[in-house]
């Protein structure tokens, strides 16, 4: 959430173009939820209209000392003003875009009242992040509420993160230097004789001194080059130690104020590549780069990944999903080229089936990852806002590790 220079007013806007978009489907409000504490996803809903993050990790609920811990809901009818319920009380209310906000143990009961008192308990409601909710909070508002039909409407909102305002902008731009700078820690302490979790030991504490949040992290190395990650669970090892030769990649996610970065590299330990696999990291890097001097306010996602399918085909790049020839490169699967990106993964991706045009100040990750049996996966990303002219790319860690 925005700790300074919150910009009050942009909240409000945008509140009040969710109100009218509800007013036009007929809807009598909506109910925008979001999940918070020891997870970081799904949080974006009320960051984005109410700049509320609920802090506390999720507990079962141990009525009657609290329940519906980790989530929050704010409310906003289509018909006077929103009100923000949460479950815990431990949150700096000045930094808070809403007046109304509302907090009891019994969370199931404070959600029903409210809604009965906005006109939002019985007929068509429109709901934002109803994959946040426990079956446990549907049963509940259902048996409190058995006449409320809830109508999803989330490309209200993802329609409207399409386009990144000025305030939004500055805290990419942090979150992207602070994430330049861990990246270059990470790459730099690649070295044989440790394991995956000690090459990333340094960057952790120069995300979290700057304010920043680690949200996601994966390595892959060795044996394991072929898998996004070594380990499923915390997703890098810890326990083998690498060595000299080995492909080692990383992608990398961190938060800021809300907004994430998310990038990645590849490089081989030693630094002393084969052919081969000097081959495959050097054209991962370079078709993401073409397709990344393509973009411009104008021009279709479609037309991008065209262009950078073209540009791999060129360089003898197969697009088959049948991957068994240990002689030929491959684009890994799904196929895609990127997304957007701001307080999560939003619209559009990157894919021939998009066709959605740029426009300026739009967001953008744009990736790729290459398979050769035998060798492993090189992957390589960059994220870039769009400007009048092109691509203002934020990442500015080293490109090549080779």
């Amino acid at each position: 959430m925005f700790a300074k220079n919150v910009p009050f007013e942009e909240f409000k806007e945008r509140r009040m173009h969710c109100q009218e978009e509800v007013k036009k489907r007929g809807l009598k409000g909506v109910m925008i939820w979001s999940r918070g504490g020891g997870t970081w996803d799904r949080y974006a809903g009320a960051e984005y209209f109410a700049n509320h993050y609920q802090q506390r990790c999720y507990l079962p609920d141990q009525e009657p000392l609290w329940s519906g811990r980790s989530h929050c809901v704010l409310m906003i009818p289509s018909e006077g003003e929103p009100v923000l319920i949460v479950t815990t009380m431990e949150f700096r209310k000045d930094l808070v875009a809403i007046d109304d906000i509302r907090y009891s143990t019994d969370f199931f009961g404070l959600v029903c009242d409210t809604a009965k008192e906005l006109g939002m308990s019985e007929g068509e409601v429109g709901i934002m992040y109803e994959d946040v909710l426990t079956w446990k909070i549907g049963r509940k508002m259902k048996e409190q509420m058995p006449e409320l039909k809830m109508i999803p409407c989330d490309d209200i909102l993802s329609d409207m993160r399409v386009v990144k305002s000025q305030r939004e902008i500055e805290s990419i731009k942090k979150a992207n230097e602070i994430g330049s700078a861990a990246m270059e820690l990470i790459m730099n302490n690649v070295a044989a004789g440790k394991t995956e979790a000690q090459v990333l030991g340094p960057a952790m504490e120069k995300i979290y001194s700057e304010g920043a949040v680690l949200y996601f992290v994966v390595t892959s190395s060795g044996p394991y080059s072929d898998a996004v990650h070594s380990i499923d669970f915390p997703g890098y090892d810890s326990n083998r130690i690498i060595q000299n030769g080995e492909m080692f990649k990383v992608d990398l996610i961190i938060a800021y104020e809300g907004y994430i970065c998310d990038f990645g590299r590849t490089t081989i330990v030693g630094m002393k590549p084969t052919e081969e696999q000097r081959r495959i990291i050097e054209i991962v890097v370079e078709a993401c780069e073409h397709v990344i001097s393509l973009v411009k306010p104008g021009i279709t996602i479609k037309e991008l990944c065209q262009a950078g399918d073209d540009f791999l085909l060129s360089r003898g790049v197969s697009l088959s999903a049948e991957q068994n020839d240990e002689k030929q490169i491959y684009a890994a699967f799904p196929p895609h080229w990127g997304h957007s990106i701001g307080l999560t993964w939003e619209r559009p991706w990157f894919i021939h089936e998009e066709d959605v045009v740029l426009e300026e100040n739009m967001y953008l990750a744009v990736e790729k990852g290459l398979y050769q049996p035998g060798m492993g996966t090189a992957t390589y990303e960059q994220n870039l806002l769009v400007t009048k002219t092109g691509a203002d790319v934020l990442t500015t860690s080293r490109k090549l590790w080779l």
